[in-house]
């Protein structure tokens, strides 16, 4: 109970420490606006650019559902770490969602410069959401797998999702800070739930992992009682 009550403490931090950044880089965006006007200009007709971050991102998703696989064949005791970061990147996601209706920040590509590829109005700016799951998927992929990839997989890994977040500030659809707070609210959020649920979830699977043979009925042929 006491190590319980220590996990939400933390998490709790965590997440108190990230809305103050969030807050501040929204309160940074004048800054963030000029470096916008100084880049996009330059990149945002780039062959590609477009793709970019959604093809990362497909890479990113299908790392996590391989990852995942791979665990559960094996019975990796390290499943429920990652699936519980997979959790936190959709209270993420949801989280940024309500922010965006809260700010309502226009995208710059309609506000600081004319770009074809802009999304529709209404479909708000701060923070970016292709970020937030970025990162939050490269977070939750780092926990859970310390010891199945390498330094340097992992650190591709979290490289991906730098690529994604600075590919939506090339193309345009997206201000510095809308990123960095997305990239804040992913990394926070996820660690956060992870901290809070993954001593549940691992006293659930020992749980379950002891249950069936509680309960399993005598056998009938006693040669198959012999547990090798």
């Amino acid at each position: 109970m006491r190590a319980s009550a220590k996990s939400y403490e933390r998490a709790g931090m965590m997440l108190i420490a990230a809305a103050v950044v969030v807050v501040v880089l929204f309160l940074l965006r004048d800054v963030s606006a000029a470096v916008y006007r100084a880049v996009v200009p330059h990149t945002a007709d780039l062959p590609g650019i477009g793709l970019i971050a959604d093809i990362a991102l497909l890479v990113l998703v299908a790392l996590f559902a391989v990852l995942a696989a791979r665990m559960w064949r094996t019975r990796s005791r390290h499943l429920g770490d990652l699936l519980m970061g997979g959790f936190g990147v959709v209270v993420a996601y949801a989280l940024s969602e309500v922010v965006k209706s809260f700010v309502s920040e226009d995208r710059p590509c309609r506000v600081q410069l004319t770009l074809p590829d802009c999304p529709a109005a209404g479909d708000w700016s701060f923070p970016s959401n292709h970020t937030v799951i970025a990162v939050g998927l490269a977070t939750a992929i780092v926990l859970a797998t310390e010891r199945m990839l390498s330094t340097l997989q992992r650190g591709l890994v979290a490289a991906l999702a730098v690529l994604i977040a600075l590919a939506r500030v090339q193309q345009g659809v997206h201000y510095p800070h809308d990123v960095l707070a997305g990239a804040v609210l992913g990394a926070a959020v996820t660690v956060a739930v992870v901290v809070m649920l993954v001593p549940w979830a691992r006293g659930r699977a020992r749980a379950l992992g002891r249950r069936p043979r509680a309960q399993e009925p005598a056998a009938e042929n006693p040669a198959a009682d012999v547990d090798a």
